[in-house]
């Protein structure tokens, strides 16, 4: 299932930022698999995507069952993934979707038992209490997944659920249930592996 027509911007209810609500809200609803239009769909007037924002974009999908763009309704205004300032970001993000295609195989089990891919944040504290970033998410058990959905956001302000986790592209470690401010450089949304 896709999670509708976003528009190609950063606006929270119609932009990039709203497929993470409307993953948990599908998820919630029965429908485990989820994926969205990388880049968005809906492009009117001024509204059209740069190369940041698909970058942006296409971080969070790398780390989501299906890793699918789309041209849009314009697709001679908006910024494709064979773009030259997107391609070298394209080549690498799908590398790494292919990288992690056996745990996504094993997120694919889980979801024929009707849990969810996409989790938010609350989810294995099971209290929405505990909730301290609703645009962050379970990708699967073990990935914890902090979108960028900020236009020029050069840094991202991370929550991390309770226990030990590991910075995908980094290497550092970090202790859960506090908050930390990470670099975001383009291409490396931030992401924390669960360490057990």
């Amino acid at each position: 299932m896709w999670n509708g027509d976003q528009h190609t911007d950063y606006t929270k209810d119609y932009g990039m930022p709203c497929v993470m609500p409307a993953s948990f809200s599908l998820g919630f609803s029965g429908v485990p698999l989820v994926h969205c239009d990388i880049g968005g769909f809906f492009s009117m007037a001024s509204l059209k995507r740069d190369a940041e924002l698909f970058t942006r974009w296409m971080e969070m999908a790398t780390f989501s069952p299906l890793m699918r763009s789309h041209e849009s309704i314009r697709p001679w205004a908006n910024v494709q993934f064979d773009d030259m300032k997107v391609a070298p970001y394209t080549i690498r993000l799908t590398n790494v979707h292919v990288m992690i295609k056996p745990y996504i195989q094993k997120v694919l089990e889980q979801a024929k038992e009707g849990i969810p891919a996409i989790k938010p944040d609350f989810w294995y504290a099971m209290d929405y209490s505990k909730s301290r970033d609703e645009y962050s998410y379970f990708f699967g058990e073990d990935l914890y997944v902090c979108p960028v959905i900020e236009k020029g956001a050069k840094t991202r302000k991370v929550y991390l659920p309770e226990g030990e986790w590991i910075g995908f592209w980094t290497g550092k470690e970090y202790a859960g249930g506090g908050e930390y401010k990470v670099e975001a450089p383009l291409g490396n949304t931030q992401v924390v592996a669960n360490i057990k």
